[in-house]
């Protein structure tokens, strides 16, 4: 299969290509991929374009790297079942925005290995970082880490990720004149760890809910990696199952 130019970046095409392949059972768990020369020779890609595809798979936890052996599917988690859930990006960031945000701190040269998969950037990529807690009715609810591109976080202000009731990633659209068209996100269970815990009033080893969440442009660039902890007395997520097939 021969990828094409067009709206969607190569390696974005790889990606969904392969994750298709992988959901439809070509691959079993615990089997290896094609070497990265040979998913080349049957894309026609260049490496570079494989390899920013396979970085996406290991960010959703699709594959893993073994070092100087190649990629394999990823094991299913022990007695865990993935569920996959479509809806509005427009009706979940409306729930987003109740929260009131306060900035924790801000820099611009942050790295963060599993962010950088997430945006298609080397691992040891310069990031801009921000880390905020929100809070509803004046509790702390949330502990956010939020990393951007480089050239993405340098043009923003200290007044877009203040805005209570406006979403960060809404503010960045405004600010760079883009459009999000989609956004994919994990929820699994996690410990609050040190730094969450001090902020949102739990213990370190404490129970939370854990997302990771990433937003992409309509070429399917990924421009915003959120990985947040939920106090889980003060937050829950609710989905609504209706006859025509919609969730929300």
């Amino acid at each position: 299969m021969l990828l094409e130019s067009g709206p969607l970046p190569l390696y974005h095409q790889l990606e969904q290509d392969l994750r298709a392949r992988l959901h439809a059972g070509q691959y079993a768990p615990g089997d290896a991929l094609p070497s990265e020369e040979r998913i080349c020779e049957q894309y026609g890609v260049s490496r570079i374009t494989v390899r920013r595809a396979l970085d996406a798979l290991i960010a959703q936890g699709l594959i893993v790297k073994r070092r100087g052996v190649g990629s394999f599917v990823a094991e299913p988690k022990t007695g865990a079942r993935t569920i996959s859930l479509r809806g509005s990006l427009d009706e979940f960031l409306s729930g987003a925005g109740v929260m009131e945000p306060d900035r924790l701190s801000l820099t611009h040269d942050a790295t963060n290995a599993q962010a950088a998969a997430i945006l298609n950037l080397p691992e040891d990529a310069q990031l801009t970082r921000i880390e905020l807690v929100s809070r509803i009715d004046g509790e702390p609810t949330a502990h956010l880490e939020i990393y951007f591109p480089h050239e993405v976080g340098r043009q923003l202000e200290h007044h877009d990720f203040l805005k209570a009731g406006v979403p960060i990633i809404r503010a960045v659209e405004r600010r760079l004149n883009v459009r999000v068209s989609r956004a994919q996100q994990k929820i699994e269970s996690s410990t609050a760890g040190e730094v969450a815990a001090a902020h949102l009033g739990l213990q370190p080893g404490d129970p939370v809910l854990f997302v990771t969440r990433a937003y992409y442009l309509a070429s399917g660039q990924p421009i915003e990696a959120v990985f947040v902890r939920y106090h889980p007395a003060r937050y829950s997520y609710v989905i609504e199952f209706n006859a025509d097939g919609r969730s929300r």
